[in-house]
């Protein structure tokens, strides 16, 4: 290779690591930017009622004098919702990720992959239309109910949604087991099934508590089903059967009626700001998840 065709390939690794790393920084900083507008609106609210009193508070009421702000209600409601989506999920998908990781032939993987990845792309308002059209409907019908809508309801449709996530992520957990621990169980006459329970999860287990870990983040911050499906109602959510108004559908349903710059308007700004810190820590938790499980499986 000549010295010039050298100095090319040189300067285009760099150009190309620069102009990455000033995407980088220009998404970082766009977040960064976020979190402090966020903090500012809503920077009243945390005065009165204070953080505690509107994390933890069950009243909501912000036109009333004085005025009540406690999202503890809202906050209970999107745990219900997204952990019943990750408990109904995590079976279905990390069975059809040891499927594709390890007993399908590669046609058949290459073929359900893109399948799956469909899901992803479907518009979540699609999903709520489905939901509302069919499940709620099968929960009146069926169990003689005023209204099929609930937190339940909620769940199962977040269920199909987060299952792509759970599957692509535990998918690419267990094919980062090394190469030796599969040559060394079929030299020694183990059977896959007992390969796969004993050995193949077991060193997996890190970055398959990271998928569902990530399933959890994406279900909390999911809008436009939770608020087709789950009743919208501001009660003390008492079961998965329950109505409820998570965090992501009381902005939404609100927001376009609050005067800009008064406290009902400062105070959606602030459950915005909770629930972004809270998809944020999650993402941050996963993260440390993954570099933690390639660092174990990477030790002789």
């Amino acid at each position: 290779m000549s010295d010039y065709a050298v100095l090319n390939k040189k300067s285009f690794h760099l150009s190309t690591g620069t102009f990455c790393l000033v995407i980088a920084c220009c998404a970082t900083l766009l977040l960064l930017s976020l979190l402090v507008y966020m903090t500012l609106v809503s920077w009243p609210v945390w005065f009165s009622p204070g953080p505690w009193g509107f994390l933890t508070g069950t009243d909501w009421n912000p036109l009333a004098a004085p005025p009540q702000l406690g999202i503890g209600t809202m906050i209970l409601s999107t745990l219900w919702t997204a952990l019943g989506a990750v408990i109904l999920a995590t079976p279905i998908g990390l069975c059809c990720a040891i499927f594709l990781a390890e007993y399908a032939p590669s046609w058949l993987a290459q073929l359900l992959r893109p399948v799956l990845n469909v899901l992803t792309g479907i518009p979540s308002v699609v999903y709520g239309f489905l939901g509302a059209a069919v499940l709620v409907k099968y929960f009146e019908i069926t169990f003689n109910m005023a209204s099929g809508e609930s937190l339940f309801c909620a769940s199962l449709v977040l269920t199909v949604m987060v299952l792509p996530y759970i599957v692509s992520a535990s998918e690419s957990a267990l094919r980062a087991i090394p190469l030796k621990y599969r040559q060394t169980s079929l030299a020694l006459g183990v059977s896959k099934p007992y390969f796969t329970l004993r050995v193949l999860i077991p060193l997996a287990r890190n970055g398959l508590l990271g998928a569902l870990i990530l399933a959890f983040g994406r279900a909390s911050g999911e809008t436009m089903a939770v608020l087709m499906l789950a009743g919208n109602t501001m009660v003390l959510p008492s079961s998965w059967f329950s109505k409820g108004e998570p965090l992501s559908a009381l902005i939404a349903l609100e927001l376009g009626t609050s005067e800009v710059g008064s406290l009902h308007y400062q105070s959606l700004f602030a459950a915005g700001l909770v629930l972004l810190l809270f998809v944020l820590s999650i993402n941050l938790f996963f993260t440390w998840f993954r570099r933690d499980r390639r660092n174990e499986v990477g030790k002789p």
